[in-house]
């Protein structure tokens, strides 16, 4: 559906985009106003009804379904997607994680951010897999299919719950291991989601499941679309090498930069060349664009803000990048509710067949299972002396968000990305009622209410 590439032609040295790449380019600009005046619509609603506002897009997401509002023409491709999306909301969450915190709080962290992820991508793709044959025959519904799939929901999205925690007076420690755990696996997750869809489509299997025909899918997927697992460790160790490399390279000349700067303006402009420019040099170099993005925006945010930038330039860089990261993530679920509308779906009735309802129910069980058997093991080894509410929060707060439909929205086009989309949708939209809805009654249910509520740092908390 977001599929549609422009012809473009040199001309003296200068790329000229053809009469009709200008209609399509003309019209994604269109679609792309439209969707930002929506949100704003929606924004200013949820201030009346009280509602998070990503609960509030998720449900307008899924109007644009009922009603199949598709644009046509509209020039979107899988890799623009991930382009334009995955550094603004990266590079905002890197922002404001307290790096003080998140280092007394590192091992919990990586844990959860790393062999956590890992855990909840076997578990969702052995939850989803009986649904992939079903729905792609034994030839398209490989394992590494099913791992894909997995990795596009096992990163956590706490946006929605980080109004809550305040509200509720949750402490600064556990919303920057809420909050730092997301960040990390964003990027453990987007680098892996890199390799397996490399490996996808060399397979063939992104064919397959667009209709190649059954004698050749078979053939094809034979000697292909299974991954070995020491290729993929050792292309993910050098992605997220590289990517940190290039990360704490770029931010620290930005940080020198602007620390010779007095123009608040100038400032947050460079500030966007650091985020997209990290993502599009890492990418170039086949390395980690996600986490050169999350490693510049935690030295920006902690090193850059503090010690570089006056108070206007931070309100300024503040204000910039809430506002992206509220465009950003309205934006995706809107398109998502468009992919939705697409015939070979069904919109709201594709979401309701019974298969695709298992499968989502059968991947959030998988993906509440996987959180606890990563959180508990992990709080209890590393830090036992935090209040035993804790750990109950850090397990319902991992609901799932932006991130996933970006990926999702990235993958090939096909019967896979069809129905991983409703199936992801149908997850984000359990996750954000269920979870977000509930937070603040949960937080006051569990075990060590007291500390929680009250915002005070127990002794030892670090």
């Amino acid at each position: 559906m977001f599929g549609i590439a422009a012809e473009m032609t040199g001309r003296g040295g200068a790329t000229l985009a053809t009469e009709a790449a200008h209609g399509e380019i003309s019209r994604t600009v269109s679609v792309v106003v439209g969707i930002v005046a929506i949100a704003c619509v929606v924004g200013v609603l949820t201030k009346f009804v009280r509602v998070p506002y990503t609960v509030a897009l998720v449900l307008v997401g899924l109007a644009a379904a009922a009603i199949e509002a598709t644009p046509t023409g509209v020039l979107i491709s899988e890799e623009l997607v991930l382009l334009v999306f995955l550094p603004p909301l990266l590079f905002q969450a890197g922002l404001h994680i307290d790096l003080g915190l998140l280092q007394r709080a590192w091992l919990p962290v990586a844990l959860l951010a790393v062999p956590g992820v890992l855990l909840t991508t076997v578990l969702v793709a052995m939850a989803i897999r009986p649904f992939l044959v079903g729905e792609l025959g034994e030839a398209g519904a490989t394992w590494t299919a099913a791992l894909l799939l997995g990795i596009v929901l096992a990163p956590t999205d706490p946006i929605s719950v980080v109004a809550t925690y305040k509200s509720a007076g949750v402490p600064k420690t556990l919303r920057t291991v809420v909050e730092g755990e997301a960040l990390f696996n964003d990027g453990t997750a987007v680098a892996l989601f890199a390799v397996l869809k490399t490996a996808i489509v060399a397979g063939g299997v992104a064919g397959v499941a667009a209709g190649v025909g059954e004698d050749a899918a078979h053939g094809v997927a034979e000697g292909a679309g299974q991954v070995e697992i020491g290729a993929v460790l050792s292309s993910f160790v050098f992605k997220a090498g590289v990517g940190t490399v290039l990360g704490i390279g770029l931010g620290g000349v930005a940080f020198f930069v602007l620390k010779k700067l007095e123009d608040h303006v100038l400032e947050t402009a460079i500030t966007i060349a650091l985020a997209w420019g990290s993502f599009v040099l890492a990418e170039e170099m086949h390395a980690s664009g996600v986490i050169a993005v999350v490693v510049s925006a935690l030295i920006m945010g902690n090193y850059g803000k503090l010690f570089s930038m006056s108070d206007e330039t931070r309100r300024t860089l503040t204000g910039f990048w809430d506002s992206m990261d509220f465009l950003v993530n309205s934006i995706l679920f809107l398109l998502v509710g468009f992919e939705l509308s697409d015939p070979a779906i069904g919109g709201v009735r594709g979401l309701l067949r019974a298969d695709v309802l298992l499968a989502a129910a059968a991947v959030m069980a998988a993906l509440l299972i996987a959180r606890a058997l990563t959180v508990y093991p992990v709080v209890m080894a590393t830090k036992r002396h935090w209040p035993r509410g804790w750990k109950h929060v850090i397990w319902w707060s991992g609901l799932k968000g932006s991130l996933s439909l970006a990926l999702i929205l990235g993958l090939p086009e096909g019967e896979l990305r069809r129905f991983a989309a409703a199936v992801a949708f149908l997850v984000v939209l359990m996750s954000l009622l269920g979870q977000v809805l509930t937070m603040g009654a949960f937080i006051r249910w569990v075990r060590g209410a007291e500390e929680i509520e009250t915002g005070s740092e127990p002794a030892g908390a670090d």
